[in-house]
């Protein structure tokens, strides 16, 4: 989206790379080693920049000497997702049927999202879930709807997809408010206060970018984030915009780093 979006204002095409595997890191580890002149960009996650610091042991990248933070795209929640047959009906149902079945109740992750956000479920509810990783969420949603695994937590716009496909439900949202396209989904704190966790997306360089690309690149996203047919689009993946100077949102990637540190380490969880 923002490729477009840059190449209406330079007339120029943008190439979209993806580069995935090891957590995001792959793809991290290349932008860091480009050429720092503007002209590679990454799209980071709080995996990239702050849950990988604790799930590894060895992150080939520094996420603040190695990268100039442009700013933030915008946020989101997830939703707890079950079988629609599966007989849990709320939040409270599915901590209650975890407790009763210990060691019997599986949640599927394939990104630091999906398995902090249980694991902090988990912390925060006593439910003992266990994680079972995949590669793809496409692997996790099979194991779902196979009964291998209960629940998974999982991103608003795949969500949405298994939700209007009939055959699952959303228990509970993981953010601090209800999601406007279900208002009739309770929000995990309504039962458990406390409870929160997102997922975020923003635009970093390459450290020593000249400054009058990284200005340029910041003018452009802050024009994008007042644009309403990018504003649409973003909440067409369940995004809210952010509202986050350059300079608050390098201080908020740095608490962040922090604060995926100490639920991972709240949670117990190995680095790898």
């Amino acid at each position: 989206m923002f490729g477009q979006y840059i190449e209406t204002k330079t007339k120029q095409p943008v190439i979209v790379e993806n580069k995935p595997g090891a957590s995001g890191m792959i793809g991290t580890e290349y932008v860091k080693s480009a050429a720092p002149d503007g002209y590679t960009l990454l799209l980071s996650t709080n995996t990239t920049l702050a849950a990988n610091l604790g799930l590894f042991k060895k992150v080939p990248y520094d996420p603040i000497k190695d990268f100039q933070h442009i700013g933030m795209f915008g946020s989101a929640p997830l939703a707890v997702l079950v079988l629609k047959d599966s007989g849990l009906n709320s939040i409270n149902d599915l901590v209650v049927y975890a407790k009763a079945n210990p060691g019997k109740v599986f949640y599927g992750y394939y990104n630091s999202a999906s398995q902090m956000a249980a694991e902090l479920f988990r912390t925060k509810t006593g439910a003992p879930l266990t994680g079972i990783p995949y590669k793809t969420i496409g692997n996790a949603e099979q194991d779902l709807y196979g009964k291998q695994i209960q629940v998974v937590f999982m991103e608003y716009l795949p969500a949405t997809a298994q939700i209007d496909g009939g055959k699952v439900i959303a228990l509970g949202v993981t953010g601090t408010s209800r999601y406007s396209a279900w208002p009739q989904v309770p929000t995990v704190a309504q039962t458990y206060p406390g409870y929160e966790l997102s997922f975020w997306a923003g635009l970093a360089i390459p450290a020593g970018t000249p400054q009058d690309a990284v200005k340029q690149l910041d003018l452009w996203l802050i024009e994008a984030l007042k644009d309403p047919g990018f504003i649409a689009q973003l909440k067409q993946y369940g995004l809210e915009p952010a509202k986050l100077s350059q300079s608050d949102y390098q201080r908020y990637v740095s608490s962040e780093i922090k604060r995926w540190g100490q639920m991972i380490r709240d949670a117990k969880i190995e680095s790898q």
